[in-house]
């Protein structure tokens, strides 16, 4: 095995691990938010068993960028999806938000583009990270997670996102060079999107610093395009 990508595999079994960690300490703890830059807020939205204290490194970087960052935990991400997006939506509500970056981690771009028309427009990009658009067949493992059921390849809702995924023209896709959980890798792939290649792993979409630059990057190209 090249050292390089023994050095990614040893990296995101430690995100792995921390993931998990933010998942349980993160019932209880919160990230908070940062309100405050110069530029377009960003809306960071966990996925599957994910909670918003896994973005607290992401939301420190995107801030001394000069992004407000708004962290949307939405408890578990075990429920149902249709209900996490309406969340979602009440969410930027309460926070009073227009014109935004909604970043989904995962199953996060799923619950982002399942919100309603009128949310949606409300969002100016969507940038989703090892997001399986397709659906991820370890779903299949957890038939008892509501969630989990709505992760299958034949789910009626992901059919529903990946056309809207379609044929918005502001989504973008975060690819990992592999992924161990957004499994087969193809469902991350949109027709008529420009997919970007991300670090390997999916956790360390979230957790690694060359992600945080290269999101920064993306954002920064957003920006300047207006």
């Amino acid at each position: 095995m090249p050292i390089r990508h023994f050095k990614d595999v040893i990296g995101e079994a430690g995100s792995l691990g921390a993931y998990a960690v933010c998942s349980v300490v993160g019932s209880v703890v919160h990230p908070g938010h940062h309100p405050h830059g110069n530029r377009r807020p960003a809306v960071l939205v966990p996925g599957f068993l994910g909670r918003g204290l896994a973005f607290v490194r992401l939301k420190g970087a995107l801030a001394r960028k000069g992004y407000p960052v708004y962290v949307a935990d939405l408890g578990y991400g075990v429920g149902c999806i249709r209900d996490k997006a309406r969340h979602l939506e009440e969410f930027v509500d309460d926070q009073g938000l227009e014109d935004y970056y909604a970043v989904g981690h995962s199953m996060g771009g799923i619950i982002s583009l399942a919100m309603s028309e009128p949310a949606r427009n409300r969002v100016r990009h969507f940038i989703t990270l090892g997001t399986a658009f397709k659906g991820a067949v370890l779903s299949y493992l957890l038939p008892f997670l509501p969630a989990a059921r709505q992760l299958n390849p034949d789910s009626p809702i992901l059919r529903t996102v990946a056309r809207r995924a379609r044929e918005h023209d502001n989504v973008t896709p975060v690819v990992a060079k592999w992924d161990e959980i957004a499994l087969p890798m193809e469902s991350c792939y949109i027709e008529n999107c420009q997919c970007v290649t991300g670090v390997a792993g999916h956790v360390q979409l979230i957790m690694r610093s060359s992600s945080f630059r290269q999101l920064s990057e993306l954002l920064e190209d957003l920006e300047s395009g207006q």
